[in-house]
């Protein structure tokens, strides 16, 4: 009997072992699986992302051939240009013609300062002369005294400019000028009209600094690089940060029959190292575009996290098989053996709950920086951002700015020492975050803006007046400096912002406060954009607020559009008081940043409409409102339509739960829904096909005609049931809708 239990106690013993072992082996290819898987989906990730990233610059380039392409057609429909080319510089109408012609190019200055070029000009080869629309000079003259070129090369420039050889390519023009790094690109008048008479060529010289801010979001890391061939596969040009052997490489690659056009992520080794090639080819004029980058960079964070993840597999296999051979031995502990695999489990939670904790302060960086730089979408996004940074929705934050050197800030230098000019070399973030959490407290929040500079989201009383927060932050930000200076031999600078109480506002604090610091001069410490003296003979709108206007209306969010509108009348109307013609100046600036948006745009069928309308906007807008409304449409135009149907059916569930009301109007609606007057009519017209004011008095009409036939409400008191002020109003529009009066309805009931 006891022989038996052994054996029974023996058999259960061997057969949960097996159990569990093939249970932890099932587990153990599952996590594998699993963790393929995700090695896949992020490399997968990391491709779109890159596909998407040189997409959009390749569109922006796109677009920059497209605004030449219709700056070269309406240049060579010109009337004044077409009989200019067949005259020569000793006929008697030369001159008249070329004054015309010249005032005609100075209309499109405002294209021209939207296009990636320094300059512009057409060759006249008649008279072998060249005009723009500041220039008209002979071609020799241009080329030894305006371009200062090589005088050997003369012959070989004026062939290139005039011959119909890589028309729409980019040519060197370093050939001609060692110092000169632009490029030429041509489009022939010629090709405007049927024929083959050749009546000149128009010239544009292609800016590369213009040309590379262009891909400026791509990441070539160190030995990374964009090159980019024409339709036949020659070399366009390309874009590296150094001196790049494997450029020449990858074009022999490419010129060896490899054919990866077709392909947009592509894996090659060039000088034995492993690259990833991402390839567009532009819709436009088919060019093809590769971003070659080293595969260890790319993957260096990915290859970090699948060295950690393969030693934990390791561990946990050599783990695994060590419980198994325990339970094998103790049979006769299996309690024990279960407690230790529970501590075990427990201890692996814990570690992997100390790997969410470290990446905390990497998500915190992500979301202040988003904050500063006003990068929030949708109000779903912004409350899970307020809610991980615990941001008080009752005070008021300002942003503090500022910056760490390692001697008195002086201006006024010798030529060998700049160092009192630029912030510290040396990092002292960690010290420096320890003494403003011990001077503004644990509840603030700090950005490292850069080396050495940084932005604090300062929180404070609601009901505190302005002074007093600028007096209280001065002086804590005094006694850090005097502290700094004595103890750490340090000197600091520091710019102080707007309080704002919309977190989703809190980018222009940021913006005001790193425009403050940088206004500090020899002998101050501290500056508040408050107290800042503002230049009247200038505007503001900052390249910042550009970028911000741009993705704001490609995001559609009319909210901050209306706030960034806001904030340049206050502080060029209200503030500066600009004159005139510096508005002029400023309109210019804020059209040219909604043209770049407006040529992102493409035409369709549905928008055809509407796109006109925006070009014809502008192309005479004269004052900021205009370009506010432009700025509305164009946001409608990226908006989708499900979320515009949401909108508007909430609006018409508001207007039939209080039509009654007398002063439910366009402006009260547009408080209510927290959207402009302009952008919430325009949304509706194009949502029901009707006005607002037309689509209320119906309501109202068809509630009205209700209460005349199943009521007996006195006529005298309707138009009070309905919204009405005034009783004639609603008589009037009773008859419009209706054909009849109110009376002549009731008395028809009763006879």
């Amino acid at each position: 009997m006891i022989k038996r239990k052994s054996q029974n106690d023996h058999n259960f013993f061997i057969h949960f072992v097996t159990s569990y072992s093939i249970l932890l082996i099932f587990i153990l290819i599952m996590g594998l699986f699993l963790y393929q898987l995700g090695v896949k989906d992020a490399k997968n990730s990391l491709h779109k992302q890159n596909v998407i990233t040189l997409k959009n610059a390749v569109n922006d380039m796109d677009t920059s051939f497209e605004m030449i392409s219709v700056l070269a057609s309406q240049i060579s429909t010109n009337s004044s240009l077409r009989n200019l080319t067949n005259l020569s510089a000793t006929d008697d109408n030369f001159y008249t013609y070329s004054t015309n012609v010249m005032n005609d190019l100075s209309r499109f200055l405002l294209i021209e300062a939207a296009l990636p070029i320094d300059d512009y000009y057409v060759y006249l080869p008649k008279a072998n002369y060249l005009i723009s629309s500041n220039m008209l000079t002979e071609a020799r003259l241009f080329y030894q005294y305006s371009k200062h070129y090589n005088k050997d090369t003369y012959e070989e420039w004026l062939n290139d400019i005039s011959s119909h050889n890589n028309i729409r390519k980019f040519e060197s023009l370093s050939t001609y000028n060692s110092a000169t790094s632009s490029y030429l690109y041509k489009v022939p008048i010629s090709s405007i009209e049927i024929g083959n008479t050749d009546l000149g060529m128009i010239c544009f010289e292609i800016n590369r600094s213009k040309l590379y801010n262009i891909f400026s979001n791509l990441n070539l890391f160190e030995n990374g690089f964009l090159y980019v061939t024409n339709s036949s596969h020659a070399e366009e040009f390309h874009i590296s940060n150094s001196n790049n052997q494997s450029i020449d490489e990858f074009a022999t690659f490419l010129a060896g029959g490899h054919e990866i056009a077709n392909k947009q992520v592509y894996q090659i080794h060039l000088n034995n190292d492993s690259v990833i090639v991402t390839s567009i080819t532009s819709d436009y004029n088919g060019w093809h575009y590769y971003l070659v980058q080293p595969s260890y960079l790319v993957f260096q964070d990915l290859l970090s996290y699948q060295k950690a993840y393969t030693l934990i597999i390791l561990a946990t296999i050599l783990f695994s098989f060590a419980v198994i051979y325990l339970l094998s031995k103790r049979n006769v502990k299996p309690i024990d053996r279960i407690k230790t695999a529970l501590e075990d489990s427990m201890d692996k939670t814990d570690s992997l709950q100390n790997e969410l904790e470290a990446q905390r302060p990497v998500i915190y960086s992500s979301y202040l920086s988003r904050i500063m730089k006003g990068q929030l979408g949708s109000p779903e996004e912004l409350g899970q951002i307020q809610n991980f940074l615990k941001l008080n929705t009752n005070c008021k934050y300002t942003v503090l700015y500022a910056r760490v050197y390692q001697e008195p800030l002086k201006l006024h230098t010798e030529a060998n020492d700049t160092n009192s000019l630029f912030p510290a070399r040396a990092p002292y973030q960690a010290m420096m975050h320890s003494y403003f959490y011990r001077y503004f407290g644990n509840d603030i929040h700090i950005m490292d803006a850069d080396i050495n500079e940084f932005a604090l989201l300062l929180p404070g009383d609601s009901d505190e007046e302005i002074d007093d927060c600028i007096n209280r932050i001065s002086s804590k930000f005094l006694a850090m400096h005097e502290e700094l200076a004595d103890q750490e031999n340090l000197w600091i600078c520091g710019g102080l912002g707007y309080r704002n109480k919309e977190v989703s506002f809190l980018w222009k604090s940021y913006q005001q406060a790193s425009q403050a610091c940088s206004y500090i001069h020899e002998g101050q410490i501290f500056q508040s954009y408050h107290s800042l003296k503002k230049d009247k003979s200038t505007y503001y709108y900052p390249f910042e607020m550009a970028v911000q206007l741009s993705n704001f209306i490609s995001s559609s969010n009319p909210k901050q559009i209306k706030e960034i509108f806001r904030l340049i009348r206050k502080e060029n109307f209200d503030d500066r008081n600009i004159s005139i013609n510096v508005l002029k100046w400023l309109l210019t600036d804020v059209r040219n940043t909604l043209l770049k948006v407006r040529f992102s745009i493409s035409q369709t069928d549905n928008n055809k409409e509407v796109l006109d309308k925006i070009d014809f906007a502008l192309e005479n807008c004269k004052s900021l409102d205009t370009l506010e409304e432009i700025s509305y449409e164009l946001a409608a135009l990226f908006e989708q339509k499900t979320d515009s149907n949401k909108l508007i059916a909430s609006i018409q569930t508001f207007i039939t739960e209080n039509y009654q009301d007398p002063s439910l109007s366009l402006k009260k609606i547009s408080e209510v829904f927290n959207i402009s007057e302009s952008y919430f009519s325009y949304l509706f017209k194009a949502e029901t096909k009707q006005n607002f004011s037309e689509y209320l008095e119906l309501i109202r009409m068809n509630r009205a005609m209700h209460l005349v036939k199943t009521t007996t409400t006195n006529l005298s008191d309707l138009y009070l049931e309905v919204g009405y002020n005034n009783a004639n109003s609603f008589r009037r529009a009773f008859k419009k809708i209706h054909g009849v009066a109110p009376k002549t309805i009731r008395d028809g009931l009763h006879t």
